[in-house]
């Protein structure tokens, strides 16, 4: 001690350096602010030395907040406080969750050998793997010394550890291997489920619990987590909702409980302005389940419960938190570019917009609110409502200036140079934090990307960290004026957004026009989630901002309003515009199905010569621009794979199984199909008391295909197809979804199910038939659940609707159904790279090679929505190194429903084999299935009882 009486300097740590959880890393000296003089009583003495090497907190540089040791860990190797080395040796006492789906963990082959996979917390566990282990890295790999680690695979922020790494690991005294359920299949919803699905009468009984598993993994789409108590009111609200349409079937008003959160729902308002119940998502998953496009969904909601809350409070507001003036303002504004502005941008603004409507439902459903503030300050609200309308991404438009063109609109020319500064910056700065990414940027790192003296002055004052949080804030301005109060709530939003609360308390201290600017930052890099649940409860105008927000974002999507018909009377009810009254009706039906299945064929016979050829030898052949026409194969030009004469079977089964059933009451049309197809193997050269198997006492095959001599030839039949039918042959047993002949996916089933289309206006019956069709050859779920998910987008199709909504219709079905995923992700997929523009042989090999059902289907919905005519989806489906006839062949079958019999090539037409029996089968279905059937013995004759 000297005689200052000072005894040592101690380290000033970075509080986000967590000592106690990690004790044998030591304080890295990156963590260490500076060192300060303390005396023997451990009292400051004053003095303190900067440490240089210094670097400001993971959080506050703006990683995600981190909820597991495993997760700050992540944060200090991301912030460059730790190095590798002493990442690892302090992860092999951290937890992580390793998901078991066989009982045992996952791992997979790396070039260094292979690797665990495991997650730094439970929100990040795909939604697939209910059952988890948690466990140390090191219990983990003690059984395993050559294994390495996999930490957070589709994350973005995927780790990946080698055994030589992590070292030989001595885990030391063992623990029991604690195994723990996802919090949706855990014990509390396991138990209410069943007295849910009682208590409701809900039918099915795994209804509930189907939807449930939809509802999560839309969530963890977006890294967020149902609890237990959410997944329990949110199946409650579901449970109401079906009850409720049941006694609307029946004829009967519906009832709702009186206390509608307790029961898992919320009030939206419907476009009479009365209370709509709907279950609340809690703000983690969209209900209806659009993809994102450029912006994402949960940040926008965000956006606008963020931006009502900070002007709740910001209006002094305690308690409860009624809508203020200046959210009722955004709601206009919000109607004004839904009502004025089409969904897809043109990159002209309207000279006007219209104004709010006095009598409208969203005037009468925001009367409790107060008045706006009248300062010019109030105007840079605009810049919310304006941003979700460039959404689109479009070649030659400018989102960014679209927004900012809108905005100018919305403020009017008398609004000044600040206002037009401002909401130029806060436009800017919300097309970064409404980002589709997994993880948004901070607003101080977007403010430094921008520039500007706005930028500097804030990032300056945020530099202190130290620093007074209000005094800062009484340095910006007096709190009026326009510059002041964006100023006062970039400050809070940069300085504290790691904290939503922090951020809107302080901005709030402004009043409400900062409040709510602040509340809308953290909002959309958050969503309602992020944002204090205390706050969002106390919104009595949640539903309302909910609905209003999830309009903006399905209006100006891509993927939304625009491609749901349906929905378009309702909307032009909601938001009057004129551009959603209904058209007359497109194409007639037998155009419709004459194309489908002769472009299908076309598509067949297109690729039937370069099956599995490598697109360069593809080109070597047909020369550099690919396939342009039809090259021989078979013998000739224009000739049909067994893709089309396996679809002409499966639509005569589909014709002899509506005759029977109008003519005995009753049929089996799965067994006809099953029958079909036994007599398209005869043709393909198996004895016919082989062929028929022991359910038939045909003597000789029948009907009307089996007497076309040109389909008695073997064009490279799928082998499974092929073996699975002979086998049926033998024993007579019929393969189905629940007890599958197989576990293969290949996509003989997918490629013959485009005329189920036409069984059923039903599309859960379609669906389910598509399934059953291929089920028959193919035993897994990616083998038969696309049969199903085709046939619905065909009907559709058939039915003029678009191609993305009809996919979106098929979508939804499919996810009823378990083991749906992968071909979920596929079609995501497609739906992805779709906006990416023109097809290419190097973007449709992106998706797979069309051998197996997932891929032949999302490769043709692909290539079916890039282009604007069935010439260039049909040459565009074959030009690849894969199974080029059966994409060819799928696509074929989309787009000829899309675009109809007239629209194909005459001379792919005069030269296709078979053309005239295809149109004649055609013919026939749409007389079967019309409203004037033939009953005469003679069309029996045709179409005989199976």
């Amino acid at each position: 001690m000297t005689e200052e009486g000072f005894v040592e300097w101690r380290p000033d740590v970075d509080p986000e350096f967590d000592e106690k959880a990690f004790p044998g890393l030591g304080i890295p000296v990156r963590a260490i602010r500076g060192w300060a003089q303390y005396t023997a009583f451990g009292e400051p003495t004053g003095p303190r030395r900067v440490n240089e090497q210094y670097r400001p907190g993971p959080v506050w540089s703006g990683f995600p907040v981190p909820t597991t040791d495993a997760e700050k860990l992540l944060n200090y190797l991301g912030a460059n406080w730790i190095s590798r080395p002493e990442f690892v040796r302090a992860l092999l006492d951290c937890e992580v969750l390793v998901p078991l789906p066989d009982g045992e963990p996952l791992v997979r082959p790396v070039p260094t050998g292979r690797e665990i996979i495991a997650y730094s917390s439970s929100a990040k566990v795909p939604g697939r793997y209910p059952r988890r282990r948690r466990v140390t890295v090191r219990e983990l790999l003690a059984d395993r010394p050559s294994t390495g680690l996999t930490l957070d695979p589709g994350t973005g922020l995927v780790r990946s550890l080698t055994a030589a790494e992590l070292g030989v690991v001595d885990d030391g005294e063992r623990r029991p291997k604690r195994e723990e359920p996802a919090p949706e299949a855990g014990p509390e919803v396991a138990e209410a489920l069943p007295a849910l699905v009682a208590e409701f009468g809900v039918e099915p009984p795994d209804l509930l619990e189907r939807h449930l598993r939809y509802a999560v993994d839309h969530a963890r789409d977006h890294h967020f987590e149902l609890t237990p108590a959410e997944c329990v009111r949110y199946l409650r609200g579901f449970a109401w909702q079906y009850r409720n349409g049941v006694r609307r079937r029946a004829g009967q008003e519906p009832e709702w409980p009186a206390d509608l959160g307790a029961n898992g729902l919320i009030a939206h308002v419907d476009e009479h302005a009365h209370p709509r119940p709907v279950p609340w998502t809690f703000g983690k998953f969209s209900a209806f389940g659009t993809l994102a496009g450029r912006f994402a969904w949960h940040r926008i909601v965000g956006a606008y419960v963020g931006f009502a809350i900070g002007d709740a409070l910001g209006g002094g507001a305690t308690g409860p938190l009624p809508m203020g003036g200046l959210t009722r303002r955004l709601l206009f504004h919000t109607d004004a570019v839904l009502r004025g502005l089409p969904p897809v941008p043109t990159g002209e603004v309207p000279a006007t917009l219209p104004e709010p409507d006095p009598d409208g439902w969203l005037a009468v459903a925001t009367r409790h609110a107060g008045p706006a503030p009248a300062e010019f300050s109030a105007l840079l609200a605009t810049a919310l409502a304006a941003t979700p309308t460039g959404a689109a991404a479009m070649a030659d438009v400018d989102g960014e200036q679209y927004a900012k063109d809108v905005a100018r609109e919305l403020t009017g020319s008398a609004a000044g140079a600040e206002v037009t500064e401002g909401v130029d910056l806060l436009i800017a700065l919300f097309q970064a934090l409404l980002t589709r990414d997994a993880f948004a940027v901070p607003v101080h790192l977007r403010l430094r990307e921008l520039g500007g003296d706005l930028a500097a002055s804030t990032l300056a004052l945020r530099e202190d960290r130290d620093a007074d949080d209000v005094t800062q804030l009484e340095t910006i301005g007096d709190g009026r004026g326009v510059r002041s109060v964006l100023g006062r709530a970039l400050f809070a939003a940069a300085k504290r957004g790691y904290d939503p609360e922090a951020a809107i308390t302080l901005a709030a201290r402004s009043g409400p026009v900062a409040g709510a600017l602040a509340g809308a930052m953290a909002g959309a890099r958050l969503g309602v989630p992020g944002l204090p649940a205390a706050w969002v409860a106390a919104l009595p105008d949640l539903g309302l901002l909910d609905d209003v927000a999830s309009d903006v974002f399905w209006y100006f999507n891509r993927n939304g309003l625009q491609t749901e018909t349906a929905e378009h009377a309702r909307w032009e009810r909601r938001y009057p515009s004129g551009r959603f009254t209904p058209k007359p009706k497109g194409l007639p039906l037998r155009s419709r199905l004459r194309g489908s299945l002769l472009a299908g064929a076309i598509g067949d016979a297109l690729g039937a010569k370069t099956e599995f050829d490598s697109i360069d030898r593809i080109r070597e052949l047909a020369g550099p621009d690919g396939i342009t026409d039809f090259i021989p194969a078979y013998g000739g030009a224009g000739r049909i794979t067994d893709d089309t004469q396996m679809t002409l079977f499966t639509l005569e089964a589909l014709i002899r199984a509506h005759a029977q059933r109008r003519r005995t009451g009753s049929a089996d049309v799965v067994h006809s199909l099953q029958m079909a197809y036994q007599r398209w193997l005869h043709t393909q050269g198996v004895a016919w008391d082989r062929a028929r198997g022991p359910r038939s006492d045909a003597e000789v095959p029948d009907g009307r295909l089996i007497t076309h001599q040109e389909l008695f030839s073997r064009r490279a039949p799928g082998l499974t197809c092929f073996g699975e039918l002979e086998a049926y042959g033998r024993s007579g047993v019929r393969g189905t979804m629940e007890r599958p002949v197989n576990n293969s996916k290949g996509c003989g089933g997918v490629m013959r199910a485009a005329p189920i289309a036409l069984w059923s206006d039903d599309l859960a019956e379609v669906f389910r038939l598509g399934a059953e069709s291929a089920a028959l050859t193919h035993g897994h779920p990616s083998g038969y659940l696309p049969s199903g998910c085709f046939a619905v987008i065909v009907h559709e199709l058939l039915h003029g609707k678009p191609l993305l909504e009809a996919v979106a219709t098929a979508r939804a079905e499919l996810v009823k159904h378990p083991a749906h995923e992968e071909q979920s992700t596929a079609l995501d997929a497609a739906l992805e790279l779709a906006e990416q523009g023109p097809p290419t042989p190097e973007k449709l090999e992106s998706l797979g090679q069309g051998n197996v059902g997932e891929t032949a289907l999302s490769m043709s919905v692909y290539v079916a929505l890039t282009t604007t005519d069935a010439d260039s989806a049909l040459l565009a489906s074959v030009n690849h190194s894969g199974d080029s006839d059966s994409t060819g062949s799928v696509c074929g079958n989309l787009v000829g429903a899309m675009y109809g019999e007239d629209a194909l090539r005459k001379s792919w037409l005069d030269r296709l084999e078979l053309r005239d029996v295809i149109v004649g089968l055609a013919d026939d279905a749409l007389a079967e299935f019309g409203p004037d059937a033939p009953g005469d013995d003679r069309w029996f004759a045709r179409y005989p009882v199976d």
